[in-house]
């Protein structure tokens, strides 16, 4: 049976610059032939034979800093994992107090999903050696996953002071440059060579075409025009030929046309068919590729200007918007990622068949109410302009200002999350763009990373997470489909019992892929992802800007035709 699954995660990665799940060396090598070696196919993207050569030197001497950090990142880089993770225990093992290998350790635990204990190594790090620049970027990454940007742009800042010319500073200081000086800045950095890896170069390589496209083009704000600050909007029931469940859905008006779009809190902004856009006179800006899950790669598309889009009783003008030139995405006229209402407190109630929308929680020092539609997903710029700071661009201070000039010269610096107090007992999940990752215990085991996917069909298991916890087996008559095209192997898991938030299911042969290529687009593992055909049973309550949620589940009161036994 062919299954709907429109789990999103990299769709938007070609438009803004991933934040690596490691870092270079920055301690000096020793100045030999075979480090040099090592080094240049490392910075090549030729990892598998930058391992060996890194291995050959540990082997001759566990004591070379650089050597065994050049393994553990070239190990990383080839997504082997489990084989990073026992390289840095041996040598950790023998130089406990080396910052560069506690480091490269919290490097392989955030690539792992641990974040408590990534965060516990790079500050260790930085105690060890306040000058490396390396730890305050790791702990940075960190902080963006707990939505605490201010504290994650005070670290970069830091960084930035004490090696503005490192490859990996460059790359995260890109995102924090106007679109001109971005330009400029990529341009610089490609030319130098030092991005190594082929696969980001071509990412890099699209996104400055995409800028260079777009930057003399007007901001489009997405204003919000109508005097509603909130609604309440009924879901549609999405029915498919191909997945017995359907999809929940809203009704979207596109300079005036009606869309059924697909309600889908894995993918990001708004993406409808070229048919649809044909239809509503979508002005088109520059081009893009869009991917998905799936074994065919990305798909061509194109972004676009909606002069206006209504949404229930909420009416914008000027959104960005997203078209994918193949047939799908599914039945319907496109997809709607619940990030476009990043700038809300969301409540998703599948069973009740409402989506409502109301201001969020203002902070202490806030009074500004919600005036903007995040219709672009992360094609607006990079993740660091995204909803998570209000959609305002903001610019790097001078690294020779004080904190307290540059809070005067900066007033949109981003901010740490707000818990208002009445949301005390929501669950916090990890940010990574617009994917959200719940910790996750599975069979007691863990916290396991799960994205939140309503876009998933079902619940999946990764194989790397289930052959721990459970037996795994072939299943050749599921087929899943993505973006990206069919998902060539399949896989299903005896039994796994999965527990997030203050909820429990028991699954039985849960669905179970390789979500590798998932979790290397994100940065961390990502252990399985919850999906539509439970999420329907609950109320789903997400703040994206503080980076929270709640399931509410309520047996009295769930869809249609669902029964719980």
């Amino acid at each position: 049976m062919t299954q709907r699954f429109l789990a999103a995660v990299v769709v938007s990665s070609m438009l803004w610059l991933p934040i690596r799940a490691f870092t270079e060396a920055l301690e000096p090598a020793p100045q030999n032939a075979d480090m040099s070696s090592a080094d240049m196919l490392y910075r090549s993207g030729r990892f598998a034979e930058a391992a060996a050569k890194f291995q050959a030197i540990v082997k001759a001497d566990p004591k070379i800093v650089p050597a065994q950090v050049g393994l553990i990142h070239s190990l990383l880089r080839e997504q082997k994992i489990d084989d990073a993770q026992a390289a840095a225990i041996r040598a950790l093992t023998l130089q406990p107090n080396s910052a560069p290998l506690v480091t490269a350790m919290g490097d392989v635990q955030f690539r792992l999903g641990e974040m408590p204990e990534a965060e516990r190594s790079y500050l260790k790090a930085e105690s060890l050696n306040p000058n490396d620049p390396a730890p305050y970027i790791g702990v940075a990454r960190v902080y963006r996953a707990y939505s605490l940007y201010r504290r994650a742009f005070d670290q970069l800042s830091r960084a930035h002071q004490l090696a503005p010319d490192s490859p990996d500073m460059q790359r995260m200081w890109l995102g924090m440059l106007p679109p001109r000086e971005r330009i400029s800045a990529i341009e610089a950095y490609l030319a130098s060579g030092r991005s190594g890896d082929p696969e980001e170069t071509a990412l890099l390589r699209r996104y400055l075409d995409f800028l260079k496209a777009t930057v003399d083009k007007p901001a489009h704000a997405c204003r919000l025009v109508s005097k509603v600050q909130q609604t309440n909007t009924k879901l549609l029931v999405l029915p498919s030929s191909k997945f017995r469940l359907g999809a929940s859905g809203l009704e979207v008006k596109l300079n005036g046309h009606g869309n059924r779009l697909a309600l889908d809190t894995g993918t990001s902004g708004i993406l409808v068919r070229s048919d649809a856009a044909e239809k509503a006179g979508l002005t088109r800006i520059a081009e893009q590729r869009i991917g998905g899950l799936g074994d065919k790669g990305q798909q061509s598309g194109y972004v676009a200007v909606a002069g206006h889009i209504r949404i229930g009783e909420l009416e914008f003008e000027d959104c960005v918007v997203r078209v994918v030139d193949a047939a799908g995405p599914g039945e319907n006229d496109g997809l709607i990622g619940t990030d476009v209402f990043g700038a809300y407190l969301i409540d998703i109630d599948i069973p009740g068949q409402k989506l409502r929308l109301s201001p969020l929680p203002k902070r202490p020092d806030e009074v500004a109410a919600p005036t903007a539609l995040n219709s672009a997903g992360e094609t607006r710029a990079t993740p660091e302009d995204n909803v998570e700071n209000g959609g305002e661009q903001r610019t790097a201070p001078p690294p020779n200002q004080t904190k307290q000039a540059n809070v005067a010269a900066n007033p949109h610096l981003p901010k740490d999350a707000y818990v208002a107090p009445e949301m005390a007992r929501w669950t916090k999940v990890f940010r990574f763009g617009h994917v959200l990752l719940i910790p996750t215990l599975v069979d007691g085991s863990g916290p396991m990373l799960f994205m939140i996917d309503t876009g998933s069909f079902t619940n999946i298991l990764s194989t790397r997470a289930a052959r721990e916890v459970t037996k795994v087996r072939a299943d050749s008559r599921m087929q899943v489909k993505g973006l990206s095209g069919t998902v060539a192997n399949v896989y299903r898991a005896d039994k796994a019992t999965l527990q997030f938030g203050h909820y429990s299911q028991e699954n039985q042969d849960i669905v179970t892929l390789d979500l590798s290529a998932v979790s290397k687009s994100a940065g961390t593992e990502v252990a399985g992802i919850l999906g539509f055909e439970m999420l329907r049973i609950l109320q789903v309550k997400i703040d994206y800007r503080d980076g929270l949620v709640d399931f509410l589940y309520d047996p009295k009161h769930l869809p249609k035709g669902i029964s719980i036994r």
